[in-house]
């Protein structure tokens, strides 16, 4: 689990039944915030609840030089089957290092086929790895 700023939170608690944007985005306030060096980062999605699983759903990271919309450039996506995913589980998604990010980011909800029915929470956070208890 990652450090959850809730400053930097994409979704909290959304209802995903359609292709959808995240409720939220994260304005840099910076043209080039220099995202691509330094600590490496993450979107987590914490999937908590379940309704109707269809197919699947594909968590595409956009970025863009003005406010995000549907169709921005992807940075990264992760797709999970639809039989996997239950309450409780979370998606860590890394961002690429080294890609110079640009002033917005969100996260675009694509679902795959069929009927789907899910609640997410999704944030922003630095990536941690190899940390061991």
């Amino acid at each position: 689990m990652g450090y959850r700023d809730y400053e930097l939170a994409l979704s909290t608690s959304q209802q995903v039944t359609a292709d959808a944007n995240s409720e939220d985005y994260i304005d840099t306030e910076l043209s080039a915030p220099g995202w691509g060096k330094g600590t490496p980062a993450c979107i987590i999605v914490n999937v908590e609840a379940v309704g109707t699983a269809g197919t699947g759903i594909t968590f595409e990271v956009v970025h863009k030089t003005s406010e995000p919309t549907t169709g921005d450039a992807q940075l990264c996506s992760v797709t999970a089957l639809a039989a996997d995913l239950s309450a409780g589980d979370q998606i860590v998604i890394p961002l690429p290092m080294g890609i110079a990010l640009l002033r917005y980011v969100r996260l675009y909800y694509n679902i795959t086929a069929g009927t789907e029915d899910y609640t997410l929470s999704a944030y922003f956070s630095p990536l941690q790895i190899g940390i061991q208890g």
